[in-house]
């Protein structure tokens, strides 16, 4: 009885550890507090709400005006900054995957209940706050990009030193790295095909309607990484809000509208002189996802679902060539022919 209760103990402390060796996946605010005069501000307190789940995060500024808010879920927050004798300062901003966004607020002397609005502009589009090379995926790129197989990992191409490789595992290279040192996270989680990595999505792959956004981080990435010296790329799935949302999809490619012939599919009868029929190709995908909250503002849920019907040859085409050619082919005693019938 005593060894039950140690065992289920240890799994109850194992999972209430799993927020905490998860620390990617999510993004970072901080930044300093001042006043008109450039001094300081200690002891402000800093509150980010999340304007689509409504979830709060707060701390106060240090004694050197510094204040910091990390493992932020990413979306959009509305961050607010209040201190007796000043105004409460509000802004709206982004938060991105595995990035730090700065945000300096300066203070207006004034009653709390006055209130000042803040435009945040736009974020720069180098690192600010890190020395990490990265480009950010959002999911209007995923959205508007062209997936001709609707891989949203294939984007990961777009970042600067990218390429793709001829090792055959359908990866892409960084910097002139490997294809397998390249480590994938999804949602913070390990993602890494164990037995041949760097598959291009890692071991479980995503779609555009059940993908948020993904960074790919370059060079100069935090130790906090770890595991290989390639390329990171972390992966955000969607979320469900305080409003129910859904949606159904379907996307079709035929040889009917236009679409070009194999490669291979050009042989010609060696007698008749025609050429073959095109091959088949028919691929439709289709789904839908769904998400909206379980409790109001505490937990939610998201859900998609996707199938793949493709129809297309899969066995592979052989020439063979004819008898009757072949004795016509046949060299004479003495003598090279001219050509050597071939099988392929």
């Amino acid at each position: 009885m005593l060894r039950m209760r140690f065992l289920l103990s240890c799994v109850v402390g194992i999972l209430c550890c799993l927020p905490a060796i998860a620390q990617t996946g999510a993004g970072s605010i901080q930044g300093t507090i001042a006043d008109g005069t450039g001094a300081v501000v200690a002891d402000a307190k800093i509150t980010a709400v999340n304007t689509a789940t409504n979830t709060t995060r707060s701390t106060t500024s240090s004694a050197s005006g510094a204040y910091a808010l990390a493992n932020l879920p990413v979306g959009s927050y509305n961050v607010s900054i209040e201190k007796t004798g000043f105004a409460t300062s509000q802004t709206n901003v982004k938060v991105t995957v595995s990035e730090v966004t700065p945000v300096n607020v300066v203070m207006q002397v004034g009653r709390v209940e006055n209130s000042v609005t803040v435009e945040s502009e736009s974020l720069a589009p180098i690192e600010t706050e890190t020395s990490q090379i990265s480009n950010l995926v959002d999911s209007r790129r995923i959205r508007d990009l062209p997936l001709l197989t609707r891989n949203p990992y294939q984007l990961a191409l777009l970042s600067p030193g990218a390429s793709t490789t001829t090792s055959g595992n359908g990866g892409f290279s960084v910097n002139g790295a490997r294809d397998r040192n390249n480590n994938f996270l999804l949602d913070g989680v390990d993602n890494n095909d164990t037995s041949v990595p760097g598959i291009l999505g890692g071991a479980l792959g995503a779609n555009p309607e059940s993908t948020e956004e993904f960074r790919i981080i370059t060079n100069s990435f935090a130790a906090e990484y770890g595991r290989n010296t390639g390329a990171i790329v972390d992966v955000v799935t969607k979320s469900g809000t305080n409003s129910f949302h859904g949606n159904a999809y379907w996307f079709g490619r035929w040889n009917s509208f236009g679409g070009a012939r194999d490669w291979f599919n050009h042989n010609t009868d060696p007698l008749t002189g025609t050429v073959e029929k095109q091959n088949p190709y028919v691929r439709n995908q289709f789904g839908y996802s769904i998400g909206g909250p379980i409790i109001k503002n505490k937990t939610f849920f998201f859900f998609n679902h996707e199938i793949q019907r493709t129809i297309t040859p899969c066995k592979p085409r052989l020439l063979i060539a004819s008898l009757m050619e072949c004795k016509s082919r046949v060299p004479t005693p003495g003598r090279m022919p001219s050509t050597i019938p071939t099988i392929l």
